[in-house]
């Protein structure tokens, strides 16, 4: 699903009816095509890369609940919006986040009024809940306790909300000492909300966001060395599956948000003739996960640094 700002009216949200699999789902199967593909151009360059990056997130006081979290998914995705947010990707229209397809105009500007940080982060966890009812067809019910707050009192049962609500405080006070000491330069004048690619007719893939060719993904996980394999393939996978380059991505970041931690690479320094590589990719796509054998193309192969 694809989401644009450009200074028109945001595109039209895909549904993916003739998805076989998902792209996580792929790269974290030892056994699919996929993950063979890549760990077989996975080079030393790249490992010591994500060792480098661990040692360094290692070092680092991570920011942990005061609690049990309930919802890991939840809460992240709700962390994806506090973001968005703090870099001003709400300015303009809420309407192209996905949660805005199961969420009144009238609610969304009303919670998009919090003036609190507390606020603020029962708005995002409640985006979470609507998006999640647009990808699962089920709403959290967490969206009907925060939105029927009363008092702050919650039920026994319900105690988590405050814990998951007082955890994305906590991170979202962090984005500015982290965020925008490192990348102010945004200028947020065309960025792209869960935007697809032409492979993810393919394989179902959405990104988190795209901002000013950035490619950022969020994390919310409690590992203190969580940067593996597949969160680098993961957004290596998108940049290859935007084949036509439709996107112009130039950057890729991974910004773990519990370790204060972000790594930014051009994609110049990552890949050394992307052109090649993209088409090298797609044929590989076309061969394994799709019927039609009419699509293949025929693509010179081509050396490449990180991936060999």
């Amino acid at each position: 699903m694809a989401v644009v700002r450009d200074g028109d009216r945001p595109t039209n949200i895909t549904t993916f009816t003739n998805i076989m699999t998902s792209l996580t789902r792929e790269l974290n199967n030892p056994h699919s095509s996929l993950y063979k593909w890549f760990e077989s151009r996975q080079s030393i360059c790249c490992d010591r890369l994500i060792k480098s990056h661990n040692q360094k997130m290692d070092r680092t006081q991570i920011i942990r609940p005061l609690g049990h979290i309930e919802d890991f998914a939840l809460l992240g995705t709700a962390f994806v919006y506090a973001f968005r947010w703090h870099i001003g990707l709400f300015n303009d229209n809420f309407n192209q986040t996905v949660a805005s397809y199961n969420l009144s105009s009238t609610i969304a500007e009303q919670l998009l009024s919090a003036k609190t940080t507390e606020e603020k982060a029962i708005a995002c966890l409640i985006f979470a809940a609507y998006e999640q009812k647009y990808r699962s067809g089920s709403i959290h019910e967490i969206a009907t306790v925060l939105m029927n707050r009363s008092k702050n009192q919650l039920k026994p049962e319900l105690n988590y909300v405050s814990t998951m609500i007082n955890d994305l405080v906590n991170l979202i006070n962090s984005i500015s000492s982290v965020w925008d000491a490192t990348n102010s330069s945004l200028t947020k004048r065309k960025y792209f909300l869960n935007p697809d690619f032409s492979g993810s007719y393919y394989i179902n893939a959405d990104a988190q966001q795209i901002v000013d060719g950035t490619l950022v993904k969020c994390f919310t996980t409690l590992k203190r060395c969580p940067f593996n394999r597949a969160h680098f393939w993961q957004q290596i996978a998108y940049v290859l599956m935007d084949w036509n380059d439709r996107y112009k991505i130039n950057k890729i970041c991974w910004y773990y948000s519990r370790q204060k931690a972000l790594f930014i690479y051009p994609i110049k320094s990552l890949f050394k003739d992307l052109k090649g590589l993209r088409a090298e990719f797609k044929e590989f796509v076309l061969e394994n996960y799709s019927d039609d054998e009419d699509e293949f193309d025929e693509h010179e192969f081509y050396a490449h640094w990180l991936f060999q």
